[in-house]
């Protein structure tokens, strides 16, 4: 006879159970995505986002290259190697997929709200900019780095247990603030990616509650 699973959730519970102030975390994401597109949307840019932006972007190389590697979960990459790791125990693979799919949707999505928006890199308001990753060229907001950190930070932390969700949650933070320190990204621009990812994370979660009568 198979032992209970202690990760498991209660019978009938599903994902999104899992967040226990899930509305309070909703309006949290959307107030984030609606202040960050408000100021991204300035002309000029405000002299507090650009100063913030100096002061982070000036941090040691050595500071630099230790955030590089844990930067990279918020590439296009990211989702798959989380998503893998899920998949290694059978009854995560369902959340395994919906954090896949997850990470990729918030990556095209912040690829389309950066051609609405059409806001530059700071490279393009900060001449002493120090570009650590690419050219600084392109569109900024939102970060779609820190848009799939967070949208793959919160499908992954239902395979968590609660005391070491904040792990997740930090991770997506230091990718957003990495995107500072490599010079690729203004402040608003990583909070805008973050309310995008979370948002769109929980509505996968949503889609699997509905699909799936329990996730692991």
């Amino acid at each position: 006879m198979n032992s209970p699973d202690p990760l498991a959730p209660a019978p009938g519970q599903g994902p999104l159970d899992e967040f226990r102030s899930l509305r309070v975390e909703l309006a949290l994401a959307a107030a984030g995505l609606g202040t960050s597109w408000v100021i991204a949307v300035q002309n000029p840019v405000p002299s507090w986002e650009l100063d913030l932006t100096r002061w982070i972007n000036d941090a040691p190389d050595a500071v630099a290259a230790a955030m590089w590697p844990v930067m990279q979960f918020g590439s296009l990459a990211g989702p798959f190697v989380v998503g893998a790791a899920l998949a290694a125990r059978r009854t995560w693979r369902p959340l395994a997929a919906a954090t896949v799919a997850a990470g990729v949707a918030a990556w095209f999505a912040a690829k389309g709200l950066k051609e609405i928006v059409a806001r530059e890199r700071p490279g393009a308001f900060i001449e002493t900019i120090d570009n650590r990753d690419g050219s600084g060229e392109g569109l900024g907001y939102p970060s779609g780095h820190s848009a799939v950190a967070a949208a793959i930070a919160v499908t992954a932390m239902v395979a968590l247990p609660h005391r070491w969700r904040w792990l997740a949650a930090t991770g997506a933070g230091l990718v957003g603030v990495a995107r500072v320190v490599y010079g690729q990204h203004l402040p608003a621009d990583v909070v805008g990616g973050w309310s995008l990812g979370a948002l769109i994370g929980f509505g996968a979660l949503a889609l699997l509650q509905r699909f799936e009568t329990r996730v692991y």
